[in-house]
């Protein structure tokens, strides 16, 4: 098998990580996997916010749990050293498929590194809410662009096991 299937059938969700940071050099890599993902029309319209401050995050996880005063999963990023905000035009018609191709070439990219990731959507409701303004306005979203989803990225202290893929999901559509 090639290393293009073997990271793809190997990738796992991790949700622990170790605190060491990741480098320059990966994470540009990664990202660059982001940026050179296809998107529709080829019209590259989705942007990628780095949050990798540690305070920054632990006030971010806060701000998020707190938000509505309703209780929420905190931990989210699970301690990874790197957060990435995906976002993009709101009257895009494919802005969030077009995130949703980026950030799949960006974790099965840093798998390729020997890196963890973790695709997070738990956020979005958070993020296009009111109570997200000031975060939208930090990572620099506009009032025309709309948050799509987030990735954590760190080295993986406990791996993920794999877990069994349901059947029956392809279907052989006959003439």
């Amino acid at each position: 098998m090639n290393e293009t299937m073997t990271s793809l059938l190997e990738r796992r969700s991790t949700r622990h990580y170790t605190e060491e940071p990741v480098s320059a050099e990966a994470l540009d890599a990664i990202l660059q996997a982001g940026l050179w993902a296809p998107t529709a029309r080829n019209a590259q319209e989705i942007k990628i916010a780095v949050m990798s401050d540690p305070a920054q995050r632990v006030s971010f996880r806060s701000d998020f749990a707190q938000a509505d005063g309703r209780p929420r999963f905190a931990n989210f990023d699970y301690g990874a050293p790197v957060f990435l905000f995906l976002y993009g035009p709101k009257d895009f018609p494919y802005t969030e498929l077009d995130s949703g191709i980026v950030v799949e070439n960006m974790a099965t990219a840093a798998e390729g590194l020997g890196l963890g990731t973790v695709i997070i959507g738990c956020i979005r409701d958070y993020m296009r809410s009111p109570a997200a303004k000031a975060w939208r306005d930090v990572i620099g979203m506009s009032e025309d662009d709309l948050f799509t989803i987030g990735l954590c990225i760190g080295h993986i202290a406990e791996p993920t096991k794999k877990q069994e893929r349901k059947e029956n999901r392809v279907l052989y559509v006959k003439t």
